[in-house]
Formats: C-alpha cells, sequence, structure tokens
C-alpha cells in the first residue's frame, strides 16, 4: 500500500498530528460522582443555556446553541474529539486518502434519515456543495476541495487542488452536516417550522420560544447512541439557571452563568466538601476552551482606516491578557500582540463613532462590552455606541467556538476576511501549512500568519477563559462528548 494511503484515524496519530497542528487542551476527569441515574419521573433530562438556537438548517448555523442542535440531529462524515484532535468517521465507515489529492469515504448500506429516505452518497454531495453556496465561511477548512464524485451510492470522492492536512477536519464542522436531499431546497434555509430532517443520534420532537425537545433517534447508526431518550434544551437566564442547577432541577448548564453566579456555585462546592457531603453538581473543566477577541467586521467603512485599526488594539493593551489568535494551548501558538504596560495611546479625530456589537445571551458579555467600549473613548476620544448581537456594527465582540481545535480553525475569523495588501500573502501561508507534512515548514508559516494579524489588527485578542459547564452530581458526559471546536454536544448525557 503506497504511504499516502491510509486510514484518516491513522493521520491524526502519526506524522499528520503535526499536519493538523491540532491543540493540547484537555478536559480533566470531572469530580468523582455517584451511580449515574436520569431525572426523577416528573420532568425530563433539562438542559440550561441562555443563547437560544436560531436554526435547525446546518447551512444557518450562527451561533453556538445553533451548533449544539446541529450537532445532535445530523451526522457528518467524521468526528473529532476537541482535546486530543483526534478524527474518526461519524457517518462515514472510513476515509482514506487514495492519492495525494484524492480523498474517499465510504458509507455503510442502510442509513435512513429521520423523514425515512435513504441517505446515499448523492446526500453527502448536495449537503456539502448546498453549505459552499450558503454558508462558504463555516466551510472554509474545505478550501481545497475541487469537485466531489459519487461514483456509486455509498462512495464520495472529493479531488482537491492541494494535498490539504485540514480536508477532514472541515468534515467534521456542524455546517458539514448531511441533510436529505429530497427534502432540503439547495439554494435556501430550512425555515425553523420546518422539521429538520437528519440522521444523527436525536430528532426534534418539539421547538417552541422557551426552549425546544429532542428524542432518541431509534434508527441512528453510527458511533455516538445515547440512552438518554428525551432531552429539553431551555433557554434561561443567569439567575434561573442557577437557582435551577441548585435545586437539582437543571442537569447541565452551559455558558449561561455569571462570573458572580459560578463564584457562588464554586464556594457551595467547596463548603459541601469540607462538610462531607454532595454539593448536587460540579464543574465540567473546559480550561482554556474561549477565546474573546473583537472582530472588525469586513461591512464595516471604518475598517479601512489602519490608523483607527491600530489605535482600537493599543487602546487595550493594558488589559489584554491573550497575546495571540491562538490560545496558549495550541501548538505554534506565537506571542503576536503585546500586552500590559503604558502604551502611548493615540488621540483620533473625535468626530469617530465606532458601533460595537456583542451578544448579550452569552455570559459577562455586556460587562466586557462596555469595559471595552469605555477604553476606546476614554483612551482615544472617540464614540463608541454598543448594540446588541442582531444590529448592524463596526466592530463585535466574541466569545463564539471556533469551527475545529486546530490552530487553522481557531485562525479563521482572520484568515476569511483578510485586508486586500494582505489576502496573496496570507492564502499563501494557508496552503503552506495545509499541504505540508513538516514541523520547519508549517510553524513558521503559522507563526507569520499570527504576525500579520497583529499587524493588520482586524481580529484582536482580549482574554482567554474557561468554558463553563456544570453537572447535576449524578450526571456524566462519556465519550466524545463535545464538538470539534467545544461545542456542547449532548450525545455523550447519561
Amino acid at each position: 500500500m503506497p504511504p499516502i494511503v491510509r486510514r484518516l484515524c491513522a493521520l491524526a496519530t502519526a506524522g499528520v498530528t503535526a499536519l493538523a497542528l491540532t491543540g493540547c487542551l484537555r478536559t480533566p476527569a470531572p469530580l468523582p460522582t455517584s451511580t449515574l441515574t436520569t431525572p426523577t419521573a416528573n420532568r425530563v433530562f433539562t438542559v440550561m443555556t441562555a443563547q437560544p438556537a436560531t436554526t435547525t438548517d446546518p447551512a444557518g448555523v450562527k451561533n453556538d446553541s445553533d451548533s449544539m442542535v446541529v450537532l445532535d440531529l445530523f451526522q457528518r462524515l467524521m468526528l473529532v474529539q476537541p482535546s486530543t484532535q483526534l478524527l474518526k468517521p461519524d457517518l462515514a465507515k472510513e476515509c482514506l486518502y487514495t492519492a495525494p489529492t484524492v480523498f474517499e469515504c465510504s458509507l455503510p448500506k442502510g442509513l435512513l434519515f429521520t423523514s425515512g429516505h435513504p441517505l446515499t452518497s448523492s446526500d453527502v454531495k448536495f449537503s456539502l456543495l448546498r453549505a459552499l453556496r450558503l454558508a462558504p465561511g463555516q466551510l472554509s477548512l474545505l478550501g481545497a476541495l475541487r469537485t466531489i464524485e459519487t461514483p456509486d451510492e455509498y462512495t464520495v470522492r472529493f479531488r482537491l487542488k492541494y494535498p490539504d492536512n485540514q480536508f477532514g477536519y472541515g468534515l467534521a464542522v456542524p455546517a458539514a452536516s448531511v441533510v436529505d436531499e429530497e427534502a432540503y431546497d439547495a439554494d435556501k434555509l430550512r425555515p425553523v417550522d420546518q422539521a429538520p430532517l437528519g440522521s444523527g443520534p436525536y430528532a426534534l420532537d418539539a421547538w417552541d420560544n422557551r426552549g425546544l425537545t429532542i428524542v432518541k433517534y431509534a434508527d441512528y447508526v453510527g458511533p455516538l447512541g445515547t440512552d438518554m431518550p428525551k432531552i429539553r434544551i431551555q433557554w434561561a437566564d443567569s439567575p434561573t439557571a442557577e437557582e435551577a442547577l441548585t435545586d437539582q432541577q437543571a442537569d447541565i448548564v452551559w455558558r449561561t452563568l455569571s462570573p458572580a453566579a459560578i463564584d457562588r456555585l464554586h464556594a457551595h462546592i467547596r463548603d459541601s466538601e469540607e462538610k462531607r457531603v454532595d454539593p448536587g453538581f460540579y464543574r465540567w473543566r473546559l480550561p482554556g476552551a474561549v477565546l474573546q477577541r473583537l472582530v472588525w467586521l469586513p461591512t464595516s467603512k471604518l475598517r479601512a482606516d489602519a490608523a483607527l485599526r491600530q489605535a482600537v488594539a493599543v487602546a487595550l493593551q493594558a488589559d489584554r491578557t491573550a497575546t495571540s489568535l491562538l490560545p496558549t494551548a495550541i501548538d505554534g501558538h506565537t506571542d503576536s500582540f503585546s500586552v500590559g504596560g503604558d502604551p502611548k495611546l493615540p488621540t483620533m479625530d473625535p468626530a469617530i463613532t465606532v458601533t460595537l456589537r456583542f451578544t448579550n445571551s452569552s455570559p459577562g458579555m455586556e460587562d466586557l462590552a462596555r469595559h471595552v467600549a469605555d477604553r476606546l473613548q476614554t483612551g482615544l476620544g472617540i464614540t463608541v455606541r454598543l448594540v446588541t448581537e442582531r444590529e448592524t456594527a463596526d466592530l463585535e465582540l466574541r466569545d463564539s467556538a471556533p469551527q475545529v481545535n486546530t490552530a487553522l480553525g481557531w485562525l479563521q475569523d482572520y484568515l476569511q476576511n483578510p485586508l486586500p495588501g494582505s489576502a496573496d500573502k496570507l492564502e499563501a501561508l494557508d496552503e503552506r501549512i495545509r499541504s505540508s507534512s513538516k514541523d520547519d515548514v508549517q510553524l513558521p508559516a503559522l507563526s507569520e500568519i499570527q504576525k500579520q494579524a497583529a499587524v493588520d489588527a482586524t481580529v484582536v485578542p482580549i482574554a482567554e477563559v474557561d468554558g463553563v459547564l456544570f453537572l447535576r452530581s449524578k450526571v456524566e458526559l462519556v465519550g466524545e462528548a463535545l464538538g470539534p471546536g467545544w461545542q456542547l454536544a449532548l450525545w455523550g448525557a447519561r
């Protein structure tokens, strides 16, 4: 067998680990728990989060709750465990590089959508081409794709422009989910009031303005089977989620807790441990899994002002704790943004008004947005107007998950919308990283991208923080329990 013909999972454990420039963040084992049990007969297993989902269409994913829903309702050809970056088949039976620029996946027979329609290679091709039209930014890791061939119902052959070590990861992101070709419009997103038709471990049971309910899909075939018959995902603010967790009326609380609520819950855990009693819940640690960052939106007319972009970056330097667009635990991290000190701030035209958008359903983001606005106004003498997530803006404060927990996955905010003067350079560096298997080629190119990001300042890092995930004491997450970029996925809930 030629060296290039190898199983994709082997690529992730052998020489191609370097190719992926993967992260080494690991989720520690949670605190010891009692025997696993399901919720009482009086209520459904309940997940609470503040960020409402907006869609069930993989091509319409906009936030982390959308990703959670799509990951649970649909399958993708590949699966990635974010802590190890191991690539494994999900929908696919296996995927092989059969030539340097040919990537081939085989499907098992007998796969069914919740519609009852069979899932074949034609559905895979349709889904990926549809997502590339409707949401190209979500599938940017498939940038080397030239064509998709389906020689038979159970084979999908991808021909690439160049050898690409990121391609398998691109097939694992939420937007790469496979939908029913017979039911989905090729050029329009599926409305929320139409049932999603996937083949994942869950199917949608109900959707209302307070949340949604998913149920186990009996005909699911794949590695992520669940024993949970029904799960309720409920939109809840921090006080509601905190009270539900302490009263053991919530089984999982994700993202929604404020910093003060987290401190109170930690204090309760410490006090309970000192008294040698069960605190009733524990925290599943996600160290450094969130990067807070400020992004200049490509639609902003002010984005072209290099002096303003640099001034914004410098104004945040004293408070910045993240030194790159890559978290420190990711292989290839290079310090590129200055932190601390007493930088000299330029005085900008006081007539400048910058609109800053933030996700108001994300814990602590409003406070952070107000702090950033204050720094820019007092430091630079400009006006900053705050708006929430659905309004037009120049800048956006983000803490959303990356597409996948690899170096290039984290860099997509920057690489997808390059400045005209940097575009050719970044494209060449990106291809150099993707097409090489050598550290002495990849790491310098990756470092150069991070340094150029600091020069361009279109995306500015602020801080690395831990993810917020609390579980009831008798609840566990097992197996591949999280999505490729640390998104919550519920197939591991027990």
